[in-house]
């Protein structure tokens, strides 16, 4: 389960206040271009470092300007390896993460003078809050600060230029292109000329989001200028002063090949989309295009200009925002490369390129800037304008002001073209089309000439499942013939990877499910044989690969981290039966027309506008009162919560199930042992079914925190060991990867916590005195007598221990002594019943004698105190 980094602070009435963080660039009023004395206080990774300033100790953390490192291990679900030039292997890319962040800290070790200053032309914060700034050192020991890191670690191939908007980033891509070029660092596995092919398909149909349709300065665009229209169905909402294509068909490419320019409506280079978009071909036609605009001799690379405010908006895109149109061009032998400026000696150069891609500028091109594209398109390159339906006034103004200088008589028409029908992801914006004019234009073959000849679908991704059997995947054959699937491989994004058998083919219209468990093959299941989940609740991306490695298949999601932290199904009132929800993302999230339902199926919406902060909270009463940011009401007249247990479902406003929260938890998870000295803890799964534990936590008193890795499963009556150290992952073992002990050698204790935040299981080391170790092995809290209710204790020392005087208390105090002479021999267990009988002397059953039920059914903690009065253990459930 992907999961945001979420610091537990204070509670309060409006959300959750954290402490400790760094000061946010916006508070600090820096000077772009003025350099600050400071001194690094922690190197995170690569591309992120932690400084103070030396004049008042502000703090900031700080994500290198104009640089990206690959992922270390621990963060690789982050990585997209299209996005390194001619590089393939994601094994590969971690390891260079782990080299680049062993570079950061031998460069600025802890403690280093350096000196930070952020730039003119580039946000000063990122999306996170980090401080986007250049960092400069004495490298040499020279006694002069005149190295800087974000330059260094490009000449040495650590790093690969992050095409945001920054003053010197054309700087920046000649440093990157000569590290290529020389094969140092990372690149030495650079191989753009070998990639493979990708999405290389004749032309079927094309994906347009968020489009306007285009019109020429004199109205209408003739037919025979433009190469696709949207499909019948689609409608226009138009604007003031646009033309109305009435029932004709609506335009969405326009060219003009005297200008050798063409005008695209929407923007299909863009990523944002591209996860519901992979399986058309629009790349395909795009590519087709460029090279009927541009001369016949003319070759090169393809630029994405972004040197006017197209980073970051869902109405432009720079050369960072097109990493699957980048994929696709390498595997057809070309380059994809960003520019932010066109006039300029330095970065990649106009005469190297054969077209240039142009995206709602947030700025007029200046008369330079003109003068530069024009010569160019006099010598032969072609200029491909992207416009969008989202685009404000002014980007619209630009855009069209650029085809004017160009000479074209291109504009984008004030509309935006939905279809309910012929659509992505069901959302009318994203609209498809296979209605293309092949009576003036031939730009429908694949650009290589060949074609992968698969057409495979992922129908549905089954996640959060219960048992490894029942997640799985289903693949259905879209095509028209039976497709032999052998050596088809389907992956997530860590890279796990399964094989399909050989031999084993799919019919027309045929579906297969892949479970990620064991099973025996047949023509409509199959089973990876996995022994830990495969597909992450929150984030992830599954992929069906054909033999040559090229993609037919693509879903990736991601669920906004939006947790149930608490959960009151017992009140007074209406209002006091309420549940929690808190946004643990880093971005606040829009709640609008999420529903939060239980068991029975009574269903709760947020009502319309109302969005939760990064790091807020609110609470949801059954009752009646008025909304506010911290406070919702359902306006029920009946209890909703069942108190003796229930499921919390929450869903997004597509119905997609965000997060669930069961009480009693469905899981018993036990501390069963802590060593301080050889530092580790021991987690068992104490119950029938396998647990999910990704997203789980565990913490020391101090509060440093361990996250269980995604997809990992911990089967029933099975025990893992986190180490503190490195290691390889396994089943039964698990490495946190600190370079420094945890636990407290003078005492600790070790607390679990499920992906909502709430405490499951905690426990301590053994006790010195007694040299014992009695750990909580199960509670029933639930019986239909008070001899049902019960608690299960083990000994798993070798060794018998004397139980006289030792007590267990719940939180409410009440309090039970274990009889005089009672032992647990060593493996045994004894199990102490909440009514009456007869007591055993050993192991075996033991009464409390209490007139009424102790444990509470919604929860509650068992506390395990020695004859002296030392805690021993406790156990929260």
């Amino acid at each position: 389960m992907q999961r945001r980094t979420f610091l537990k602070g204070v509670l309060t009435a409006g959300g959750i206040t954290l402490a400790g963080e760094p000061a946010l660039g916006a508070d600090t009023k820096l000077e772009p271009g003025t350099w600050y004395d400071a001194t690094v206080t922690d190197e995170v990774d690569g591309d992120t470092v932690d400084v103070e300033l030396d004049s008042d100790g502000t703090a900031y953390n700080i994500r290198v300007l104009g640089i990206d490192t690959p992922e270390r291990s621990g963060n690789t679900r982050y990585e997209n390896v299209a996005e390194w030039e001619g590089i393939e292997d994601d094994a590969y890319l971690e390891t260079w993460g782990n080299n680049a962040s062993e570079f950061a800290k031998n460069e600025l070790p802890v403690g280093t003078a350096v000196q930070i200053a952020v730039d003119s032309e580039s946000e000063e914060e990122d999306i996170y809050g980090r401080l986007l700034a250049k960092i400069r050192y004495d490298r040499d020991g020279s006694g002069t600060k005149d190295t800087v890191y974000n330059k260094i670690a490009l000449e040495e191939g650590y790093a690969r230029v992050y095409s945001a908007t920054m003053s010197n980033t054309d700087e920046y891509w000649d440093l990157e292109d000569t590290a290529r070029a020389d094969g140092l660092g990372v690149w030495g596995q650079s191989d753009p000329a070998n990639s493979t092919e990708v999405r290389d398909n004749d032309v079927v149909e094309t994906f347009h989001p968020n489009t306007s349709s285009v019109r020429t300065t004199n109205g209408a665009i003739p037919e025979t200028r433009v190469p696709m229209w949207a499909e019948a169905e689609a409608t226009q909402t138009h604007g003031s002063g646009a033309v109305d294509y009435g029932s004709d068909p609506i335009p969405l490419v326009g060219v003009d090949t005297g200008a050798r320019t063409a005008l695209f409506g929407g923007q299909p280079i863009q990523e944002d989309h591209d996860s519901y978009a992979e399986q058309y071909e629009h790349f395909v036609f795009l590519t087709n295009l460029v090279d009927s605009l541009a001369a016949s001799d003319r070759s090169g690379m393809v630029f994405v200009e972004g040197g006017h405010d197209q980073f970051g908006g869902d109405y432009a895109c720079c050369a960072e925002d097109t990493v699957y149109y980048q994929r696709y061009l390498e595997g057809q032998g070309i380059e994809l490369a960003g520019v932010n400026s066109v006039e300029t000696t330095t970065g990649p150069q106009l005469a190297d390129a054969r077209a240039i891609i142009v995206t709602s500028p947030a700025a007029a091109f200046t008369a330079a800037e003109v003068d530069a594209l024009t010569t160019f398109r006099d010598n032969g390159g072609a200029v491909v304008l992207m416009g969008s339906s989202e685009s404000t006034d002014t980007r619209r103004s630009n855009l069209d002001d650029l085809a004017s200088a160009l000479g074209s008589d291109l504009r984008l028409n004030e509309d935006a073209v939905t279809d309910d029908t012929n659509n992505a992801n069901s959302d009318p914006s994203l609209v498809t089309t296979g209605q293309f004019n092949t009576t003036d234009f031939s730009l429908w073959s694949a650009y290589s000439g060949s074609t992968q000849g698969v057409d495979l679908s992922i129908d549905r991704v089954h996640r959060n499942a219960g048992s490894l059997n029942e997640e799985w995947v289903d693949i259905t054959n879209e095509g028209g013939s039976t497709v032999d699937l052998t050596d088809v491989t389907l992956s997530n994004a860590d890279g796990d990877t399964y094989t399909f058998p050989t031999d084993f083919s799919l019919d027309p219209g045929a579906t297969v499910r892949v479970h990620t468990g064991s099973g025996t093959d047949s023509s409509t299941d199959l089973y990876w044989g996995a022994s830990m989940f495969r597909w992450d609740n929150d984030a992830d991306t599954a992929t069906v690969d054909d033999p040559s490695g090229d993609v037919v298949a693509q879903v990736t999601w991601s669920v906004p981290d939006v947790i149930v932290p608490t959960v009151s199904p017992d009140g007074d009132t209406l209002n006091d039966e309420y549940v929690d929800l808190t946004n643990v993302s880093d971005d606040q999230v829009d709640l609008s027309g999420w529903t939060v339902s239980d068991e029975a199926g009574y269903t709760y919406t947020v009502p319309s506008g109302f969005a939760l902060d990064a790091g807020a909270s609110v609470r949801l009463h059954t009752g009646d009162g008025t909304d506010s940011a911290s406070d919702l009401y359902w306006g029920r007249g009946s209890a909703v919560w069942n108190n003796g247990g229930d499921t919390v479902f929450v869903r997004d406003d597509a119905g997609a199930l965000v997060q669930t929260r069961t009480y009693p938890s469905p899981y018993s998870i036990s501390v069963t042992e802590l060593n301080l000295s050889e530092e580790y803890v021991d987690i068992t799964n104490d119950g029938s079914s396998i647990v999910d534990m990704s997203g789980f936590t565990i913490e020391d008193e101090a509060g440093t925190t361990y996250t269980f890795p995604d997809s990992f499963g911990l089967g029933a009556g099975s025990t893992v060991r986190v180490h503190t150290g490195d290691g390889t992952d396994t089943t039964t073992d698990l490495y946190w990867g600190r370079g420094t002990s945890v636990w407290n050698d003078d005492g600790d204790t070790a607390f679990v916590f499920d992906d909502n935040e709430v405490q499951v299981a905690s426990g301590g080391p053994s006790s010195s005195s007694s040299g014992s170790d009695v750990a909580v092995a199960q509670v029933n809290e639930d019986g239909s007598t008070l001899n049902d209710e019960w608690v299960d204790f083990e000994n798993t020392m070798t060794a018998d221990i004397d139980m006289t005087g030792w007590t267990v208390e719940d939180e409410a105090s009440h309090v039970y002594q274990f009889p005089d002479g009672y032992t647990l021999t060593a493996g045994g267990t004894g199990r102490l019943h909440t009514g009456d009988g007869t007591d055993s002397s050993s192991d075996g059953d033991i009464y409390w004698g209490s007139g009424s039920a102790i444990w509470n059914n919604s929860g509650d903690t068992v506390y395990l105190y020695e004859d002296d009065g030392t805690l021993h253990t406790e156990y929260t459930y």
